[in-house]
């Protein structure tokens, strides 16, 4: 497919159309009624029962989490997430005085167990999960554990904000806590990873549609609105089927990039996911993570160390590597190569940042 002409064309789609110029005018801070039945429709097939007066669309997933953060905690509140997540969680509790407090994980994800036991000492306010597909790790939650996270919730009384920009990627349906509890979820689901990044454009999910104008108001008082013209193009991309399209070319760019990656890497630790756009690659003992992100970076290759998803102040040593950034397989080819390189290379490692 050819993104940069279906995009013009997109573009050119809507501002021809007989109501074109709307898009072009302040809407109201919740999302023009049009662009939240669209939402409504596009994340049906991951939560059931959804209706448009409980979408709020935000301009990309980052404002949606701050803007419900704002909305929901006080300064010292405590919330709980995975020893490894979303870096702009972490950025979000700085800015507002939130703790994170780690929850351990494993292959499948954050463990249950440990959300009982910070329980049983500690009254968090929220749990903030990417529950298929994390980000970093690429693990996705089973739909058993995701049923006794719920209990826990209602038990200990916490919110659940479900941060979701990779299930339209994935080829397992697994339910949403927006689907197993709608009354005390919020569920953001962006289209930056499976559309593209320029469309900052994210649908958050309120546990009811009186939730979702108190969302309104704090978008009102921070960006006031989602971008018009690109909220009009996600809608006109999912009432074309074009969003489908867009996400079953990257799923098969992910797939025969992830198969490119485990050529190279093959023989090391790392976790992957066939459809995802990133690995979590761990290191040989002789590498600390930041040393070598850094010199990786000296090189021409840009990753991210745990230390910058890190909850936790003792974390493994694992890099996550993006495998769509470059534009194109021989590129990204390259710059793979180096990383193996590098990571076979432990005298580098006592030189890496003199």
């Amino acid at each position: 497919m050819d993104f940069q002409k279906v995009f013009s064309q997109g573009i050119s789609s809507i501002l021809d159309s007989p109501n074109g110029l709307l898009a072009l005018h302040y809407q109201e801070s919740n999302g023009a009624e049009i662009d939240r039945i669209a939402g409504a429709r596009w994340l049906k097939s991951r939560i059931e029962g959804v209706t448009s007066d409980r979408i709020v669309v935000t301009g990309g997933a980052q404002c949606a989490l701050y803007a419900i953060s704002s909305m929901l905690f006080q300064r010292g509140d405590l919330i709980i997430a995975g020893e490894m997540t979303y870096p702009g969680l972490k950025a979000v509790a700085t800015q507002q005085g939130l703790i994170v407090e780690p929850i351990a994980m494993d292959e499948d994800g954050i463990i249950p167990d440990e959300i009982a036991r910070i329980c049983r000492g500690k009254s968090p306010k929220a749990l903030y999960v990417i529950p298929t597909i994390d980000n970093p790790t690429t693990a996705s939650i089973p739909i058993q554990r995701r049923r006794e996270i719920v209990a826990l919730a209602r038990k200990h009384h916490f919110t659940i904000i479900e941060d979701d920009p990779y299930s339209p990627l994935s080829e397992r349906r697994l339910i949403s806590f927006a689907e197993l509890a709608s009354d005390i979820t919020w569920h953001i689901a962006t289209l930056s990873k499976c559309v593209t990044a320029a469309l900052r454009v994210a649908y958050s999910v309120a546990p009811n549609a009186s939730m979702a104008l108190r969302l309104a108001t704090v978008l009102r008082a921070t960006n006031i609105m989602a971008p018009p013209l690109m909220s009009a193009l996600a809608t006109h991309w999912i009432n074309t089927g074009t969003i489908k399209e867009i996400t079953k070319d990257i799923i098969s760019e992910n797939i025969s990039r992830q198969a490119l990656a485990a050529t190279i890497f093959q023989g090391c630790n790392y976790a992957a996911v066939s459809e995802a756009p990133h690995l979590w690659l761990s290191l040989p003992k002789y590498w600390n993570a930041r040393d070598f992100a850094e010199c990786a970076d000296r090189i021409g290759v840009s990753i991210v160390p745990s230390s910058a998803f890190a909850t936790a102040a003792r974390y493994i040593e694992a890099v996550r590597i993006s495998l769509g950034v470059s534009p194109d397989r021989t590129a990204l080819k390259d710059g793979l190569i180096q990383i193996s390189n590098l990571m076979m290379q432990p005298s580098l490692q006592t030189r890496a940042i003199v």
